[in-house]
């Protein structure tokens, strides 16, 4: 969504956050991709602000230097598919009444005034019609095929304030974004294999600066939030409550982490209330998203998985806490699982751990490949 230019071309991801720029350049294999080249750079605080570019200049020379010292050298090709921050932007699944295709668009206009607090001029979005599922898989068994009364669209909506810049800014380093992609959308790009899932997955992507929320169903995104609890403010809590500093802190919220078997250690005990606190909010959207948002769809499978990922899905335990919280089966997600035939182990530099910070630049970077 948000495409600049329309030929055939192909590009490598690029993840812009405040704090860090990641990239990643698929090559073409046989069959699937191989990561040709990857590489992250960090931004300092105050560049990049709560997704608002702050210090153009600088931060220009940053995406140079990002872009020359990748784990092969320089990306040559200037082609990207570069993300968006998820904090300004709107991504929601609507429901219209059955239309003709040609309708929709006009439909769609009047969907986003009684929505968004900004005038069609601006704001960049974009749109897709979601096709019905055949069938879905509930107890490892085919229901009957579901007859939409809808027509579900999915939306993605950015205002051009947040935009524009973003893409001045790759232009003045040299770089020609094709695509601009909402982080979520290349997030389940990345984690949900072939793009696909038969019943409803809750996804959570924790961020340095934020965590992400969404829920994937079909071949769609249905909710997306996001929330201030992230893998920066839990390393300040921990560093706050054990008097250490936050680069000790850091270690042993990776080493030590979650272990629900000791629940009076120090660590557990200073991490559980934040990490209560998020699963509260995300039954909330749990809640909303069975009891609103496919209210009108019929043979729904109940949200039972949850997948997690993000460079703070690292921690210890982290996803044996949610699933006892949430009552959700837990796994840490694989990025690679649309891109990589054989063992991750083969990518020379990249630690296995890595992966999950690198979730967005994948997907971003498939989306370039397409």
């Amino acid at each position: 969504m948000f495409e600049f230019i329309q030929p055939k071309i192909s590009g490598f991801g690029i993840d812009l956050s405040d704090l860090s720029i990641k990239m990643v350049d698929l090559k073409k294999e046989k069959e699937g991709f191989s990561v040709a080249s990857f590489g992250r750079t960090e931004i300092p605080e105050g560049l990049i602000e709560g997704g608002d570019i702050k210090k153009e200049d600088e931060l220009i020379e940053i995406i140079k230097k990002a872009v020359r010292e990748t784990s092969k050298g320089k990306i040559k090709n200037k082609y990207c598919v570069a993300s968006l921050p998820e904090t300004e932007s709107f991504v929601r699944m609507v429901q219209l009444p059955p239309m003709k295709e040609e309708e929709v668009a006009e439909a769609i206009k009047w969907e986003l005034e009684a929505q968004i607090p900004l005038s069609l001029e601006e704001i960049y979005y974009d749109w897709q019609i979601i096709k019905p599922l055949s069938g879905l898989v509930v107890n490892q068994s085919i229901t009957e095929a579901r007859q939409p009364k809808n027509l579900d669209i999915l939306i993605g909506v950015l205002p051009k304030k947040t935009i524009d810049p973003y893409l001045a800014v790759f232009k003045k380093a040299g770089l020609h974004p094709f695509v601009f992609e909402i982080e979520s959308i290349a997030t389940t790009r990345a984690l949900i294999k072939n793009g696909f899932s038969p019943a409803p997955v809750l996804i959570v992507d924790f961020g340095a600066k934020r965590t992400g929320v969404l829920i994937f169903y079909g071949q769609a995104i249905y909710f997306t939030s996001s929330l201030s609890i992230s893998n920066k403010s839990l390393i300040s809590r921990l560093a706050e409550d054990l008097g250490i500093s936050p680069a000790k802190a850091k270690q042993i919220k990776m080493k030590v982490g979650l272990d629900l078997k000791r629940p009076k250690s120090p660590v557990f005990k200073s991490l559980k209330p934040p990490l209560l606190e998020m699963t509260c909010k995300i039954k909330n959207y749990i809640d909303y998203f069975q009891e609103h948002i496919l209210k009108n769809q019929a043979n729904i499978a109940d949200i039972n998985e949850l997948i997690i990922c993000g460079g703070g899905a690292n921690m210890d335990g982290l996803a044996d806490f949610l699933s006892a919280e949430l009552n959700l089966k837990a796994s840490v997600g694989n990025p690679l699982v649309n891109i990589l035939n054989k063992d991750a182990d083969n990518i020379v530099g990249m630690d296995t751990a890595d992966f999950l910070s690198y979730t967005t630049a994948l997907g971003l970077a498939l989306r370039g490949r397409q």
